[in-house]
């Protein structure tokens, strides 16, 4: 004997697997598979559909369904009968764009639940353009997280080359990428211009995003050694005005004017005095101090001081007096001769209960001992303790003064 449905939910999901009192039917896709449904339900779930069914004068009407694969607009159909989304990676997109088309917002927010729950940087682009000319969307906030924090790993996976130029654009144009470099981008839009043959004004658009003059000279040699997609002119007129910012040859027209280094959100140079002022806010900080446990550190992206490259990174360290966090400084002396030496000093500077603490350090680097130095700043408990106001919208920012002599 069969059970009886003893609610609403169990009978529209038996409805939906049985089709019993069906009185219409969608022909769907090349093949005209035919999906039996409800017009009650169909109607006041979706108003596309309530007009489709409206025009058909038949007691049970056959209608087209030529824009939906059959696998898509099953999921639609189970959405509105069981409210469940049920897809997978191969569908999700076509699934997005058939609840556009149908009017279905409270499947449109499950799906940016599933999508937001399923972001790696392998499928966060594709996921973006969903999202890109939406203003207010928790899914595009949590996509353009992953595309700044993950940056490499996205510009990396072969479906950057596959995105839209529209989405090319949206990430070259953002702010604070964890990137080396602007090298990182020009390489990025190289490989993207060969593998779709792009026209030179796309090319050019793409271009007018990279900072080029926030690169050292010889990092821009560096860049016309592996690209082609500058110009001899425009080259010309970059390099000059890397060089001298007074420079009066021509700059390519369009480009960007401005120096910052593009990662400058994580740090930022500003001369104050002897010494240089960097700004470094680590967002996310309980999340980073679970990846960074032992021998594990969050390294901040590279700036340049006094013509060298630096890093400063964040260790959550262990030992036997208790768990500490401490900042790192690390330098990298690249075509120096084994004689060079010079005196570097770091100080730290942390907001505990609104004052800021100090901590001066000093350390002598060589090209024959390349080590980095740091010191414990605060232990994890005080740091997570609310009463020390360290902690502000899950970040934490310190301040870094350098100086060398």
């Amino acid at each position: 004997m069969s059970s009886r449905p003893n609610d609403s939910k169990s009978i529209m999901q038996q409805l939906f697997e049985t089709k019993e009192l069906a009185d219409c039917t969608f022909l769907v896709g090349e093949e005209k598979l035919p999906v039996k449904g409800h017009k009650n339900i169909l109607s006041v779930a979706s108003p596309v559909l309530r007009e489709m069914l409206k025009q058909v004068n038949e007691d049970h009407p056959k209608i087209p369904i030529t824009d939906t694969e059959p696998e898509v607009f099953q999921a639609v159909l189970k959405y509105i009968y069981t409210d469940t989304v049920d897809v997978n990676g191969n569908i999700v997109s076509d699934v997005v764009t058939a609840a556009k088309n149908y009017q279905l917002p409270g499947l449109l927010k499950g799906l940016d639940r599933y999508i937001a729950d399923h972001l790696t940087p392998k499928t966060v682009l594709e996921a973006y353009s969903l999202v890109l000319h939406t203003t207010d969307s928790d899914l595009k906030k949590k996509c353009e997280e992953i595309i700044k924090t993950k940056t490499k790993e996205v510009l990396a996976d072969s479906s950057f080359v596959e995105a839209c130029h529209d989405v090319i654009e949206a990430v070259l144009s953002m702010e604070y990428l964890d990137i080396d470099s602007e090298l990182d981008l020009l390489r990025a839009v190289d490989r993207y211009a060969k593998h779709n043959s792009c026209d030179e004004t796309s090319i050019r658009n793409f271009l007018a995003k990279i900072r080029f003059l926030s690169l050292l000279p010889e990092e821009f040699d560096k860049a016309l050694s592996t690209t082609s997609l500058l110009t001899a002119t425009d080259a010309l007129g970059i390099l000059a005005h890397i060089v001298f910012d007074k420079s009066e040859v021509q700059f390519p027209s369009g480009f960007s004017l401005r120096k910052g280094r593009n990662n400058e959100n994580l740090l930022i140079p500003t001369e104050t005095g002897l010494w240089e002022k960097l700004k470094c806010k680590i967002p996310d900080i309980e999340n980073v101090l679970n990846q960074a446990k032992d021998a594990g550190a969050v390294w901040s992206a590279t700036f340049y001081f006094n013509n060298l490259k630096w890093k400063v990174y964040i260790k959550n360290e262990r030992n036997a007096t208790g768990n500490y966090l401490s900042t790192n400084l690390h330098c990298y002396l690249e075509n120096k001769p084994a004689t060079w030496s010079c005196s570097v000093f770091f100080r730290t500077s942390l907001k505990i209960r609104g004052a800021s603490t100090d901590i001066t350090m000093r350390k002598i680097w060589s090209a024959s001992r390349q080590v980095t130095y740091g010191q414990k700043i605060i232990t994890i408990s005080e740091l997570l303790d609310p009463n020390n106001r360290c902690i502000k919208d899950g970040a934490v920012t310190f301040e870094f003064f350098i100086s060398t002599n």
